[in-house]
């Protein structure tokens, strides 16, 4: 994980190679596809030009990353995304996103990085509001709202909005309930038993109660006999492991 990964100061070229590349990278990945509606993000740059990405603290994407999580995931009377920071949010970015949705393209990565750095100054220059910011939560929730449901269509910023919250959308919610803090595998062990924990992760939220552990798989060996099908993997004597 990148966790000092800095946004770097980048020409105007190639600030729009990596818009290009994060539209081709998502264009051609069809899961992505049928989840953010419209592929158009460069023509933001054509018409705005790099005062849209401007990004004078290079941490900024990272913070309107978090501040979007917080949106999709909020804190109630379970844990939410502020509860697992800076971790969660470090992973999302640098890990999920960079690596699961857009395959390891490091440039097609930096064209997301500035896509959050226009969620930042879209409201301002659409004249909707304060920089995403500079908002208070439910004016955030709303200026989300409103990316999501294609309002911002009409000022040519839709695209560019939307590619950032739609990737931003998915991977905090497969994060989160992914189980992080607690989502890696223990190396070497064969039964993956979930450690306790000192607050509700994904998995508790939603009442999973994660892999089988020994007790029960000696219980479900008696329940069902001992013809029951040894699979590759689980019992260690078995030859092929």
């Amino acid at each position: 994980m990148m966790e000092n990964f800095k946004l770097p100061r980048m020409k105007d070229k190639q600030l729009r190679e990596s818009l290009v590349a994060a539209e081709t990278e998502f264009s051609r990945r069809g899961v992505l596809k049928t989840l953010i509606k419209g592929v158009g993000i460069v023509a933001a740059y054509d018409n705005f030009g790099p005062k849209l990405f401007a990004a004078e603290e290079t941490r900024l994407p990272y913070i309107v990353y978090s501040g979007l999580g917080q949106v999709v995931i909020p804190v109630d009377q379970d844990p939410g995304w502020a509860t697992f920071e800076p971790g969660i949010t470090n992973y999302g970015v640098d890990v999920f996103v960079r690596n699961v949705l857009l395959g390891g393209n490091f440039l097609a990565f930096l064209g997301f990085i500035n896509s959050l750095a226009a969620v930042n100054e879209a409201p301002v220059i659409a004249t909707y509001g304060p920089r995403f910011t500079e908002m208070v939560r439910d004016t955030r929730n709303q200026y989300y709202s409103d990316i999501l449901t294609g309002q911002f269509e009409n000022d040519g910023l839709g695209d560019i909005l939307g590619f950032a919250a739609g990737l931003t959308l998915i991977s905090t919610k497969a994060v989160f309930f992914s189980n992080y803090p607690r989502h890696l595998a223990v190396p070497g062990a064969e039964y993956q038993v979930r450690a306790p924990y000192p607050v509700k992760t994904g998995w508790d939220i939603m009442g999973l109660k994660g892999p089988v552990g020994p007790d029960e798989e000696k219980a479900l060996r008696a329940r069902f006999g001992t013809n029951a099908i040894v699979i590759p993997g689980v019992d260690q004597t078995n030859p092929y492991i």
